[in-house]
C-alpha cells in the first residue's frame, strides 16, 4: 500500500501541474499571438489529434493492462513488450502517410507538419509499461521536467504574432520528448528481443475494445463544442469551456488514485484475490466520496466570489453554468472508478465499453432534442445526463457483480456534513466583495467545518488511517 501511496503522489503531482500550465500560459500567449495565431495552433492540433488516436489505437489502457498481468503472473514482460511496440511502430508508420496526405489538401501546411512530431511521438509513448509495473516516479518526473522547459521557452520566446510557428514547434517538441526520453530507463526492465509480426497483430483485437470507447468519448466532449461553436458562436465555447475548466481540476486530483490503482488490481484479478478487489474499492469509494460531496459543495460555496477576479468580468455569465456542472465533480470520478479499479482489471471491457457509447448516444439525442428549445443551456443539460448515465451503467454493473454495497451511514454523513459547511460559510461570506482573499476566508470557513463535522458523526477516513497506523506501530 506504501508503494500505492507513492505513485498516487507522483501522479497527483503531474496531473495538478498539466492542469495548472495551461491555465499560467493562456493569459501570456493569448496576448502574444491573438485570436489568429492562437487558432491556428488549436486548429492543426485539432486536426492531429484525431491521428493521435488512431495511431495510439487504445494501447495506453491495454498495454497497461497486459503488462500488469505478465508482471504478476511472473511471465516474460520483454516479450510482451516489444510485441505492443512493433504493433504502435506499424500503427504510427501508417497513420502518418495517412496524415500526410491528408494535409497535402489542407491551408497552413507548415503548422501541420510540425504537428506531426505528435503522432510520431506515439510511437515512442512506453508509458502503459511503467503503469503497468507500478513506476509512476519516472514518467511523472520527466514530464514535469519537459512542460517545465516549455513554459521557460514560452514566456522567454514567445513575444507577437509572428512567433507562431515556433510556439507551434515548442509544444510539439514538448510532447515528442516527454515520450522519447522515458525510453532512458526502460533498459533495466526490458531485454531486447525479436517478436513475430504475428504475435504483434494479437494485441489489436483487445486493445481495439479500449479503442472505441475512445472514439465514443471524443465524439460525446468534442461535439459539444463544436455545435455551440456552429449554432451559437465561439464566444459560448469561451463559456463552456471555462466552466468545465473549473470543475476538471477536483475531478482530475480526485480520479488519480485509479490510474494508479489499476495495475494493482489487474495484478490482484491474475492472482485470483477478487475479495481483496472489492475490500479496497469499497474503501476507495468511500474515501473518493469523503472528498468528491465535499468538493461540490465546496465549488457551489466560492463559484461567484471566484469568476469576477479568476476568469474576469467577460466571463460572468458562467456563474450560470459553473452550479450546473458542479455535480459532475462527485459524478465522473464515481464511474472512473469503478471502470479503473474493477471493469478495466477484470476484462469487462464489454461493459466499459457499453457505458461510453450510452453516453454518446444519450448526448446526442438530447442535444438534437435540447439545443433548438433551450440553445446554450441544451447542451449543458445533455453533457450532464450523458455523464450520469455513463456513471449508472458502470455501477449497475459492478453492484450486479460483486457484493459491494454503498454505506448509507457514512453517505449521510458525508452529505449531511457537506451542506452544513456550504449553508454556513455561504451565510458568512454573502455580502464580501469577489477576491481571492474572500475565496481564502471561504476555504478556511469550510474545510474546518467539514472536517470537524464528519470527525464528530463518526466517520473521517483520514483519521481513521492514521489511527491504524499508530496502533500497527
Amino acid at each position: 500500500m506504501k508503494h500505492v501511496l507513492k505513485n498516487f503522489w507522483y501522479q497527483s503531482l503531474f496531473q495538478l501541474t498539466k492542469i495548472m500550465m495551461p491555465i499560467i500560459t493562456v493569459p501570456i500567449v493569448s496576448k502574444a499571438l491573438g485570436p489568429s495565431g492562437l487558432g491556428i495552433f488549436n486548429y492543426t492540433n485539432s486536426i492531429a489529434q484525431y491521428f493521435v488516436l488512431v495511431a495510439s489505437l487504445g494501447i495506453t489502457m491495454y498495454g497497461n493492462r497486459e503488462i500488469a498481468l505478465a508482471y504478476n503472473r511472473k511471465e516474460n514482460i520483454s516479450k510482451v513488450f516489444w510485441e505492443i511496440c512493433l504493433l504502435k511502430a506499424i500503427l504510427t508508420t501508417i497513420t502518418l502517410l495517412v496524415y500526410f496526405l491528408v494535409i497535402s489538401f489542407l491551408g497552413n501546411s507548415s503548422y501541420f507538419y510540425i504537428q506531426s512530431l505528435t503522432i510520431l511521438a506515439v510511437m515512442f509513448d512506453i508509458s502503459w509499461f511503467f503503469m503497468g509495473i507500478e513506476d509512476f516516479r519516472k514518467t511523472s518526473m520527466i514530464n514535469l521536467a519537459i512542460q517545465f522547459i516549455t513554459f521557460i521557452f514560452i514566456i522567454c520566446f514567445i513575444k507577437d504574432s509572428s512567433d507562431t510557428t515556433l510556439y507551434v514547434l515548442l509544444q510539439s517538441l514538448g510532447t515528442f520528448f516527454s515520450q522519447l526520453l522515458t525510453w532512458f530507463f526502460i533498459r533495466k526492465h526490458i531485454n531486447f528481443r525479436k517478436v513475430l509480426l504475428v504475435d504483434s497483430f494479437r494485441h489489436i483485437h483487445g486493445s481495439f475494445e479500449f479503442f472505441i470507447p475512445q472514439v465514443a468519448i471524443l465524439l460525446y466532449t468534442n461535439l459539444n463544442k463544436t455545435l455551440l461553436g456552429i449554432f451559437i458562436g465561439s464566444t459560448a465555447v469561451g463559456y463552456y469551456t471555462n466552466s468545465l475548466t473549473i470543475n476538471t481540476v477536483f475531478i482530475t486530483i480526485i480520479t488519480t488514485v485509479d490510474m494508479v490503482l489499476l495495475p494493482h488490481m489487474s495484478g490482484l484479478y491474475a492472482k485470483g484475490n477478487v475479495k481483496k478487489m472489492v475490500n479496497i474499492i469499497d474503501k476507495t469509494l468511500h474515501l473518493q466520496l469523503y472528498f468528491s460531496v465535499p468538493a461540490m459543495f465546496g465549488m457551489l460555496t466560492v463559484y461567484d466570489k471566484l469568476v469576477p477576479w479568476f476568469f474576469g468580468k467577460e466571463f460572468l455569465f458562467i456563474n450560470k453554468v459553473i452550479p450546473l456542472f458542479s455535480i459532475l465533480i462527485v459524478v465522473i470520478p464515481l464511474g472512473m472508478s469503478i471502470s479503473r479499479q474493477y471493469l478495466i482489471p477484470i476484462g469487462k471491457v464489454k461493459t466499459y465499453n457499453k457505458s461510453v457509447l450510452i453516453g454518446a448516444v444519450i448526448n446526442i439525442l438530447c442535444n438534437i432534442i435540447l439545443l433548438p428549445l433551450i440553445g446554450f443551456f441544451g447542451v449543458i443539460f445533455s453533457n450532464i445526463l450523458a455523464e450520469i448515465f455513463v456513471t449508472m451503467v458502470r455501477t449497475k454493473s459492478f453492484l450486479k457483480q460483486t457484493t459491494f454495497r454503498f454505506k448509507k451511514r457514512k453517505i449521510w454523513i458525508i452529505f449531511s456534513s457537506a451542506i452544513i459547511m456550504w449553508l454556513v460559510t455561504r451565510m458568512v461570506t454573502k455580502d464580501m466583495s469577489p477576491t481571492f482573499v474572500t475565496n481564502l476566508i471561504q476555504v478556511s470557513l469550510a474545510v474546518p467545518i467539514y472536517f470537524g463535522l464528519t470527525t464528530l458523526s463518526g466517520y473521517n477516513p483520514i483519521l481513521n488511517s492514521w489511527k491504524e497506523l499508530k496502533e500497527k506501530k
